[in-house]
């Protein structure tokens, strides 16, 4: 085992190209069968519902009709399409995409030289947890995995910039929101190379290049949820207030006591910066939150510093192997007494229940298509607030009660005697 706290590689290792691709069969095999095991906890629905997934469904139908209200988000129709699942079978096509993405996250631990035992329980992580089980039910049929898969393989690509930032363009196709991540993305190049001027070429290419297919798209079809309509629907700042409350709300019950590693991987003695990850994630979330209200979704890119942190704690020894397998257990057995993954669960039904939005004027109904607005800082401060802050309370203290327990585990001594956090 490597103390990660010592070392002064990069943040990935080098494997000759015939034992990357064995390892990349190997992770996938194994995303397969956690998918499975994340089955017995959270069966996954065949039926499409009424939300995003319908206009998704329909683009795998014919992704070149440019149908949909978001005809510009394209990627995982256009897959679903061109590998023979269509409309009929788009869901089972997303949910093959857990398989992808857990595969691919036990990959990336791989090669930051977490090992084979390391990498899989890094890969049950994500498979248990909001990433992989909230869309099997509460965003069944979302293309926000694949999103997530191409962040995963920016992170193995970040020593090759013209593979990372085409990965970046093809996410963006997937979902605008990759945008709002280019500080972390610029900032995970500079671990790998000091080229910054390269990047700057190819961010304003590839923008450039999104932008042309965006105005093509907007000019041939009609968009509900166009750059016009977020502009013309401010979130900010009454409910951003109030969505960060809640994204806050989403991760603490849907991560649970994963979330450990991430104050483990903040109080360390980390080389290379390495908390910075953290930060410029949730620096994304936070702007994405000024604009869009889908806490539960977006809130999950968190998966990404997760599992950093999680491959460098297993990596850090067996003692805390053990230690991640009993943070899993535990994570599973809270899931199972208080599920988090239905639209209805407790407790973001209370705090975000249409019936107390619209009370306290946090939330304005109007007639029209998704003709939503939003209150102002004091109906989230003065009316919102004061009806849920119990229910706020108790999740907050719950949070910083799993971060006490992360920065505790910097304490813990791996089998030679060297202790991790030191």
């Amino acid at each position: 085992m490597i103390d990660p706290m010592k070392h002064n590689e990069g943040l990935l290792d080098r494997p000759t190209p015939s034992r990357c691709c064995l390892d990349a069969v190997i992770c996938l095999v194994a995303g397969w069968l956690l998918y499975l095991c994340s089955c017995l906890f959270v069966v996954p629905s065949m039926e499409v519902g009424s939300g995003f997934e319908v206009d998704w469904q329909m683009m795998a139908a014919d992704p070149f009709a440019l149908v949909g209200r978001f005809p510009h988000r394209a990627l995982a129709p256009f897959l679903a399409w061109a590998l023979g699942f269509g409309a009929e079978d788009y869901l089972s096509f997303t949910h093959g995409l857990h398989v992808l993405l857990i595969g691919s996250a036990a990959f990336v631990a791989l090669r930051m030289r977490a090992g084979y035992l390391g990498a899989l329980l890094v890969g049950a992580a994500v498979a248990i947890t909001a990433p992989t089980q909230m869309y099997k039910l509460h965003w069944n049929g979302y293309t926000d995995p694949i999103c997530y898969t191409l962040f995963f393989w920016m992170i193995l690509a970040a020593r090759t910039p013209w593979l990372f930032w085409s990965l970046f363009l093809v996410n963006l196709t997937n979902h605008e929101l990759a945008g709002f991540l280019l500080p972390w993305l610029f900032y995970l190049r500079r671990c790998e190379d000091r080229a910054w001027r390269v990047d700057l070429c190819w961010i304003a290419g590839t923008c450039a290049v999104y932008l042309g297919f965006y105005m093509f798209v907007k000019s041939q079809a009609q968009q509900l949820f166009s750059a016009d309509y977020f502009l013309s629907h401010p979130l900010f700042p009454g409910g951003t207030f109030a969505v960060w409350n809640l994204a806050i709300v989403h991760l603490v019950t849907t991560f649970g006591p994963m979330l450990a590693v991430l104050a483990w991987h903040q109080h360390g003695g980390l080389a290379r910066g390495e908390r910075w990850h953290l930060w410029l994630v949730s620096l994304g979330v936070l702007v994405i939150f000024c604009i869009a209200f889908d806490w539960a979704r977006h809130s999950n890119l968190l998966v990404l510093p997760l599992v950093l942190a999680a491959s460098r704690f297993v990596a850090a020894g067996r003692l805390h192997q053990l230690a991640f397998a009993g943070l899993l257990v535990v994570t599973s057995v809270l899931f199972e007494f208080v599920p988090p993954w239905s639209s209805t669960a407790w407790p973001t039904d209370h705090l975000a229940n249409p019936l107390i939005l619209t009370r306290t004027g946090l939330l304005v109904i109007s007639e029209g298509e998704f003709n939503i607005g939003f209150g102002t800082l004091g109906d989230a401060v003065l009316r919102w607030f004061p009806e849920v802050w119990h229910i706020l309370l108790a999740v907050h203290a719950t949070g910083a009660g799993i971060w006490l327990a992360g920065w505790g585990m910097t304490r813990l001594r791996d089998p030679n005697g060297d202790r991790a956090g030191a």
